[in-house]
């Protein structure tokens, strides 16, 4: 330990002054909060750590450290043994989460992703969702073309859009987000 501070503030201070590898900061502080703090510190040193403390699992606290450039995020409950490893693993350039948070946070992360994507397919013109429903009955680019009376080079470009417009890399996926999001008629 090479300093401690009351404040945010103090502690950006401090982060300054010291160049620490490792900053523990709390998440709540008094004046400015640690999230921003930890903002200011990476801004100022990016390849400084830092592995924030809170005494509850907040996913909005979660987020907000991450984008802060935290490297790091436990709960205040943490044992001495676990602390000592996980100020060890981000001066190393790990990252590293609490457990507890750990779940949540991929929740959310599937939660906005699963939003974006149903936005996604209310962008999806009605001749997409026709081509969409031919890739999940397995035909290919000429199958699709000649089905719909397009070129083949078209039904490619349906293909690709759909799967740009659904974030997606494979065909397989589209088939499975198609069945997922009630997009294949009901008889198959």
């Amino acid at each position: 330990v090479v300093a401690e501070a009351p404040s945010a503030v103090e502690a950006a201070r401090q982060a300054d002054a010291h160049q620490p590898n490792v900053v523990l900061m709390d998440v709540r502080m008094e004046g400015m909060n640690g999230i921003e703090a930890c903002r200011i510190i990476k801004n100022s040193h990016p390849d400084m750590a830092v592995l924030m403390l809170t005494s509850f699992s907040e996913e909005e606290a979660v987020t907000s450290a991450i984008m802060a450039g935290a490297s790091g995020f436990l709960l205040k409950n943490v044992g001495r043994v676990e602390l000592l490893k996980a100020i060890r693993a981000v001066g190393a350039g790990q990252s590293l989460l609490d457990p507890a948070v750990t779940r949540s946070v991929i929740d959310r992360y599937a939660k906005l992703l699963e939003s974006e994507r149903d936005r996604a397919v209310d962008a999806i013109s009605d001749r997409e969702r026709e081509v969409i429903t031919l890739v999940a009955q397995g035909m290919t680019n000429r199958q699709i073309a000649e089905q719909l009376v397009i070129s083949e080079n078209t039904a490619r470009n349906h293909v690709s859009r759909i799967l740009e417009k659904l974030n997606l890399t494979r065909r397989s996926e589209a088939a499975v987000f198609a069945a997922q999001h009630g997009l294949l008629p009901e008889d198959g």
